[in-house]
């Protein structure tokens, strides 16, 4: 079932992606030359969209349309000219003034996020995208909710090894979840492994063994923190 419809002005350029309850569409406005993504997904959480329409960051995918029913979540999004981190990490090793860009943006994102009470729960190298000027993204929030800090996890949602310990249900998932992951993504574009198997040295292997301790307590206990931490790391100033 479809919820938009779209006017003639909108034209369909092509399927991006379509798997069992998941559809990507890219679309343009030809009277604007706007391309859209037009996303239906029954895993969606409504309420994190809505949150999200309207709000105007350099870090975070502008949503501009949002209509659910039941499980169902249908998206009108900006369409973001760039390559996933995880494609950029296929071609070549980022320079470390391109992780630090990377992390800075990204604890950017956050910030946002979470003084909405949005918990991204699904940070990974497939879920941040990276423009032709070098521009950071954190995209995909299928998988996020709004977090009143009282329910514990009933369902697993987030990608093993990113996934912080909560989130299969140990306790209630809140920001810190998404601090977890951040650790995990430093380690994994330093050093292409997962800090369990190899860690990070230097300052860079402390901002990780911090953001990936078991007790949620223990970590960066906000973005705004791990950023500042992240400014330390070598490289140029972002």
């Amino acid at each position: 079932m479809q919820f938009f419809h779209f006017s003639p002005e909108y034209k369909e350029i092509r399927v991006l992606q379509e798997q069992p309850g998941r559809r990507l569409v890219l679309l343009e406005n030809q009277k604007r030359k706007q391309k859209l993504l037009w996303r239906c997904s029954n895993r969606g959480n409504g309420d994190v969209y809505e949150s999200l329409c309207g709000i105007d960051h350099p870090n975070l995918r502008p949503v501009y349309d949002v209509c659910s029913e039941g499980n169902t979540v249908e998206v009108l999004e900006e369409y973001l000219e760039g390559k996933t981190l995880s494609a950029v990490l296929q071609e070549r090793t980022l320079k470390k003034t391109e992780v630090k860009q990377v992390m800075i943006g990204l604890c950017q994102a956050l910030e946002a996020l979470h003084g909405l009470s949005i918990v991204h729960r699904d940070i990974k190298p497939e879920n941040v995208m990276i423009g032709e000027k070098g521009q950071v993204w954190l995209i995909d929030y299928d998988a996020a909710r709004v977090m009143d800090g009282k329910e514990q996890e009933t369902r697993v949602l987030g990608t093993p090894g990113y996934a912080a310990p909560e989130q299969y249900g140990v306790t209630a998932c809140e920001n810190t979840a998404d601090i977890f992951a951040m650790g995990v993504l430093l380690n994994m574009m330093l050093c292409g492994e997962h800090p369990a198997r190899k860690m990070c040295h230097g300052w860079a292997g402390h901002i990780v063994r911090k953001c990936t301790r078991m007790e949620p307590k223990k970590r960066y206990r906000s973005a705004a923190r791990l950023q500042k931490a992240c400014r330390l790391l070598p490289g140029a100033t972002a």
